[in-house]
């Protein structure tokens, strides 16, 4: 046991010393390092700045994980690119994009500085004990860490929104890369590449994001319209379904479920879909249309007529008074149908179609006395 706690006492000598030693300096990196460090005192002047940069990056070349010189080094790049990060720029309905032929440049910056900023933090972490002003060091190495990142991310959803696709979709590709935990740059990579309509890829991000979040209804939504509009149907139907199960009061997923049941030719599913959404909202007008088409497609008499009525409730205009004065006649179906038929004819008192479905309807119930009425409109018409 005491040789043992021996040889643990040598081995986190040995480690400490190690952690000093990656410290150190050549006499000519000790120098440079003592030039850098005047110059960065001088922030205000952006010339010494510079000049700073140059010496740190000799210390650096002297020894690649020396601290002070990798946080000072990020530090200035980092500041460097903010000045000329590109930006978007919105003034009402225009929208403007600040500095975007300094994309390329700032991107490779943040790169640099993320890369800077992980190894603080990686050599910081070998340190056995560390004091405030090291322990602040660290925070601040990890918090601009971060910010090279988004900043990044950001910079790519800029040259996205000016159609730069390919060149986006390159950085989204790195940044997913430099943390593929992170969701963000599969969710983007999937808008990206359904703006160039590679199906391929698209599919393959969207699968990625559904892999660690399958409830993801946004990428859901994707997954399903991709389908639809390939015509795969019953693809689409298995992300609208799992939507369904997550937003149950989604009306625009049930249109499209019910969409997708309809082109399969499966009428009552798809209509089982309307049943819900008229169940949130009663006078939705797609969902009652629909509805009244596909109770007819399933011989459902009873249910279209209520539909349909719905539907003039709703909207009661030329056109769906029309609609149902001829499927009632079809049907045979005459009681109070006059009055449809009237209601018809007084939104428009030219139509002389109307006047003529009036007369057939007051033929057919045997009121003569509105046959000579309508015989008379339509003779004193022109």
């Amino acid at each position: 046991m005491k040789n043992f706690l021996i040889c643990a006492a040598v081995a986190l000598l040995l480690l400490s010393a190690c952690a000093r030693n990656r410290q150190k300096l050549s006499p000519q990196g000790n120098l440079n390092l003592k030039s850098a460090n005047v110059y960065y005192t001088q922030k205000d002047n952006e010339a010494s700045l510079r000049k700073a940069l140059g010496y740190y990056e000799k210390v650096l070349a002297d020894n690649p994980e020396h601290v002070l010189a990798l946080k000072r080094s990020a530090d200035l790049v980092y500041y460097f690119a903010t000045q000329i990060e590109p930006k978007k720029l919105e003034k009402g309905e225009l929208v403007e994009f600040q500095n975007l032929d300094k994309a390329t440049e700032v991107l490779a910056a943040f790169r640099t500085t993320y890369g800077r900023y992980d190894s603080v933090l990686v050599v910081m972490n070998r340190f056995e004990k560390l004091d405030d002003k090291e322990r602040a060091t660290r925070r601040d190495a990890s918090k601009k860490k971060e910010s090279s990142w988004v900043k990044s991310l950001k910079i790519a959803q800029i040259l996205a929104e000016n159609k730069s696709y390919e060149e986006a979709i390159r950085n989204y590709e790195y940044l997913s890369k430099l943390e593929p935990a992170r969701p963000e740059p599969y969710r983007l990579l999937v808008s990206a590449y359904q703006e160039i309509k590679d199906q391929d890829k698209l599919e393959f991000y969207l699968d990625k994001v559904l892999s660690t979040n399958p409830d993801d209804v946004e990428m859901l939504s994707l997954m399903g319209a991709h389908y639809y509009n390939d015509n795969d149907y019953a693809k689409a139907i298995t992300y609208f379904e799992r939507i369904a199960a997550i937003r149950p009061l989604d009306i625009n997923n049930l249109l499209l479920l019910s969409a997708s049941h309809t082109e399969l030719k499966e009428y009552q599913p798809a209509l089982d879909a309307l049943v819900k959404i008229l169940k949130i909202e009663p006078e939705n007008l797609d969902a009652l249309t629909s509805a009244k088409d596909l109770s007819r497609a399933l011989g459902n008499q009873d249910a279209e007529i209520d539909y349909m009525k719905r539907i003039i409730n709703k909207r009661p205009n030329a056109e769906n008074l029309k609609a149902y004065c001829y499927m009632m006649l079809g049907y045979k179906q005459l009681e109070g149908l006059m009055d449809y038929a009237e209601q018809w004819f007084n939104l428009d008192r030219t139509n002389k179609e109307a006047v003529q479905m009036c007369y057939t309807i007051a033929q057919q119930v045997g009121r003569k006395d509105l046959q000579q009425k309508y015989t008379d409109i339509y003779k004193a018409m022109p």
